[in-house]
């Protein structure tokens, strides 16, 4: 009797422990010339894969409004200063110029537009550059300010640098796009 339940019990045990492999979905045995997971597909780069994969920026084209109402009476259009500027530098390209004004056509008639520099946190090699984020900060508002000046003499311009001290994500950036994003040139006005 002993050696019955004895068999009973490593029976049962073995066919829980098939159960519970089969539940836990335990791989199944693959057939022959199987592989795990789905199957290659043969795939050749050409031409014109090559060329649809491609994103070609204008920095004309690239600056966005991706303001809204910070408080509530206030309109802002961030430029984003990585494609208006080359780094360390704060001469506009001619089209990004061209765009700056575009993008203020929407600014009412001699509305008053504060016009704000920003940098990230990295520091200006001072070795190779004799300025720091803050005149940077302030020459790239300045910049943008003369743009817009051309064009539409009727706004009322107000340009501050703040160098890094306003980020753009609350606690700073720190990677490669936190930085970027802080790297900017905002247009503020008010209804």
């Amino acid at each position: 009797m002993h050696r019955t339940a004895l068999r009973r019990s490593t029976a049962a045990a073995s066919l829980t422990a098939s159960a519970l492999l089969l539940a836990l979905g335990a791989p199944a045995a693959l057939a022959e010339g199987e592989t795990e997971g789905p199957p290659e597909q043969p795939f050749e780069i050409t031409d014109e894969i090559l060329q649809r994969s491609i994103t070609v920026y204008d920095p004309a084209r690239s600056i966005t409004e991706l303001g809204g109402s910070e408080p509530a009476e206030d309109e802002v259009i961030v430029l984003e200063a990585d494609i208006l500027f080359p780094s360390n530098a704060w001469d506009l390209s001619d089209g990004a110029a061209a765009r700056i004004v575009e993008l203020a056509a929407e600014i009412p008639e001699a509305a008053t537009v504060q016009v704000g520099g920003h940098t990230d946190s990295l520091p200006v090699d001072r070795s190779q550059y004799d300025f720091d984020n803050q005149q940077l900060s302030e020459n790239r508002a300045q910049a943008v300010a003369d743009a817009l000046t051309a064009e539409r003499p009727d706004l009322t311009l107000e340009v501050t640098g703040h160098g890094d001290a306003k980020p753009a994500a609350a606690g700073g950036g720190g990677d490669d796009a936190g930085n970027a994003a802080d790297r900017r040139v905002e247009l503020r006005y008010g209804d």
